[in-house]
């Protein structure tokens, strides 16, 4: 099979180079990599090594999704693998994907992703792993045939945060598309750079607005799947804790701050997802 890696990116040059490096540095090289820039005005264009790519540059954004979509029209390949920008690879993930699809062709291929702080963790333990969800997929790990996403009708933009690769998931196993979830291969770490107060802020707002819109999608996941979603097990686990008396004290993101560096590693990862099922949780009540 021929591999198109699709790799969307907006101002991201500084952990984009390490990405693309990882790519290039593989047992089994990709026959194509293909970078959509979505309207990035951090000098992204300027990467030399985008010269080793099928580089796409937009004018005005678009979103990752539409992005992704106009990359799959214009892959070449049999076999299309999802890599984010601040996405590092192993050096033999195009191989572990590929021996993958080669024993079974109506697959989807989800593989874990680590996080870690900075390029240099690379191969790090950690804590964090996304890719073990029970519905969906975390698209920037994942890999299947052409001929699958677009019998699937492509990523539908519909704006609804951090839903659109769960419903495409939802979509594909409508299909008979089987997802393998891969925990030994296909390793790939995400870089989420250090924490800060503005990047906590950041995230908690993310996931408050995906609480509040995920009744819209509910609604959209039921009409493509017939598949019913529920979203009370967050409130129910939010109530159960009281998150709404002590989350959102300022004590309690600062005391995040400070378990950064923690000997604990444990306190950070923890007092993170508590945050994070509270202001979900909120989003919900008010969506």
């Amino acid at each position: 099979m021929n591999v198109s890696v699709i790799t969307p990116t907006r101002n991201r040059a500084h952990i984009l180079q390490y990405c693309i490096e990882r790519l290039l540095d593989q047992t089994r090289q990709p026959d194509e990599i293909i970078v959509v820039d979505d309207a990035s005005n951090d000098g992204t264009e300027g990467l030399s090594i985008l010269k080793k790519t099928k580089y796409i540059k937009f004018e005005e954004r678009i979103g990752h999704w539409r992005a992704r979509n106009i990359a799959v029209r214009e892959a070449a390949g049999d076999l299309i693998i999802f890599v984010d920008s601040d996405v590092l690879v192993a050096r033999n993930f195009i191989e572990d994907h590929l021996f993958l699809h080669e024993k079974d062709a109506k697959i989807v291929v989800q593989g874990l992703v680590r996080h870690i702080r900075s390029p240099r963790s690379f191969g790090n333990f950690t804590l964090r792993v996304d890719g073990l969800c029970l519905t969906g997929l975390v698209i920037q790990n994942c890999s299947l045939r052409k001929k699958w996403i677009l019998d699937a009708g492509l990523f539908d933009d519909y704006k609804l945060m951090g839903y659109m690769d769960v419903e495409f998931g939802m979509r594909l196993k409508k299909m008979g598309i089987r997802r393998v979830v891969s925990v030994r291969r296909c390793i790939a770490y995400h870089v989420d750079g250090y924490p800060t107060r503005e990047w906590l802020n950041n995230l908690l707002s993310k996931f408050e607005e995906r609480g509040r819109t995920s009744w819209r999608f509910i609604q959209r996941a039921k009409s493509w799947t017939g598949e019913g979603i529920s979203n009370r097990r967050v409130v129910l686990l939010s109530n159960m804790l009281s998150t709404p008396r002590w989350a959102e004290k300022g004590r309690l993101v600062d005391l995040l701050l400070k378990s950064v560096d923690s000997p604990f590693i444990f306190v950070f990862p923890l007092l993170k997802e508590v945050l994070k099922l509270h202001y979900r949780a909120k989003g919900i009540r008010e969506g």
